[in-house]
């Protein structure tokens, strides 16, 4: 834990800083010993992959919920660390995002940018200030590609802060790749499933691990033992159209056996820009999504609860909806969630989950 200590902002306010471990962390599949902002608890759910457990500490879909009086709200948090990537933001990798309800909506306050250079690790920003009197809501997103060692949450000295009941009706888990993961939103609150859960009231838990979900057991044997209401998987952008043909009915036999009576809404991958000129890459795209076409139309046959659901538009056909070709810019997760949160909606409502 960081050490207590007293600051001093910009306006002059004396600040008291809290261990947000004490507050509310939604996010999670399960609380994980001596780490509390992990998602998934990997010393219970063993990988084959170190890149699949480290991901599991990341604080993707990770937030902290809690109620205040503070006219001024700072952080000071530990990353882990960890390389910069190219194709994303130094706030969602790094930072904070912070929503503060508002007649009955999530609405974004500030992010706390991460230091460029620190001698000891540790990131210190005011994060919103001057605001007006009374309680707030508030919903703190963390880094989505970094682990948080620790976090502390700054409020004005004479202020109070507690904890935030759970706001959510539902719990969804969704599995997938870095898409799912974020990359490239540019805050860690404008990924399609932080997004998701703040539209509809249900909370969307990040399962998304950057290049390496290919159907993989270990994955299946994780959803098996997860319990949620629904469970969504954006599992084609990973693998090879081999691996799918290999594992896909394995995977779905072990999850639909899990959670016979719930939900499991497989979607289509996205087709990549790389592929408008690249004629050897479009030729690999389509024979994968033409085989997931066909594989998951006949295991959604099988299986009473398992849906599919295809679509070529979810980021539109102008070629400005990626940073890099393949990863959603904020614009693509817009489209990304315009195209697949009402034919969602449209199946967790034939479960009551509404």
């Amino acid at each position: 834990m960081l050490a207590f200590a007293v600051a001093v902002t910009a306006q002059g306010v004396a600040q008291k800083y809290v261990d947000a471990s004490t507050l509310t962390i939604g996010g999670r599949t399960q609380v994980v010993p001596d780490k509390p902002y992990a998602r998934v608890d990997a010393s219970k759910h063993k990988f084959d992959s170190k890149q699949i457990t480290a991901y599991c500490d990341y604080g993707a879909g990770v937030y902290v919920l809690f109620t205040t009086d503070s006219k001024n709200i700072s952080a000071k948090w530990k990353n882990a660390p960890r390389a910069t990537g190219a194709n994303m933001t130094p706030i969602v990798q790094r930072g904070l995002d912070l929503y503060i309800k508002s007649d009955g909506r999530w609405v974004f306050a500030g992010v706390g940018r991460p230091a460029r250079e620190s001698a000891n690790g540790v990131n210190k920003d005011k994060i919103v200030e001057n605001m007006a009197d009374g309680a707030k809501e508030c919903m703190l997103y963390l880094p989505i590609w970094c682990a948080i060692e620790q976090l502390e949450i700054g409020i004005d000295e004479n202020a109070s802060i507690a904890p935030l009941d759970w706001p959510f009706s539902h719990k969804i888990i969704v599995l997938g790749s870095s898409i799912t993961h974020g990359a490239s939103a540019s805050r860690p609150g404008l990924t399609y499933t932080a997004r998701m859960s703040r539209m509809t009231g249900m909370d969307f838990v990040n399962l998304g691990f950057s290049g390496n979900c290919k159907l993989q057991p270990e994955f299946a044997r994780l959803i098996a033992e997860t319990e949620a209401d629904a469970y969504v998987f954006d599992a084609f952008s990973n693998p090879s159209t081999a691996e799918i043909k290999d594992r896909l009915a394995s995977f779905v036999r072990t999850v639909a056996t899990a959670h016979p009576d719930k939900p499991m809404i497989f979607i289509q991958t996205t087709i990549r820009d790389r592929s408008t000129f690249n004629t050897k890459w479009a030729a690999w795209e389509r024979e994968r999504r033409e085989t997931v076409t066909r594989l998951m139309t006949e295991q959604a046959r099988r299986y009473k609860n398992v849906y599919f659901l295809d679509s070529d538009d979810m980021l539109g056909h102008d070629h400005e909806a990626t940073s890099d070709d393949t990863h959603p810019n904020d614009v693509g997760f817009d489209r990304f969630t315009d195209t697949w949160l009402p034919k969602i909606l449209k199946v967790l409502k034939k479960y009551g989950i509404k």
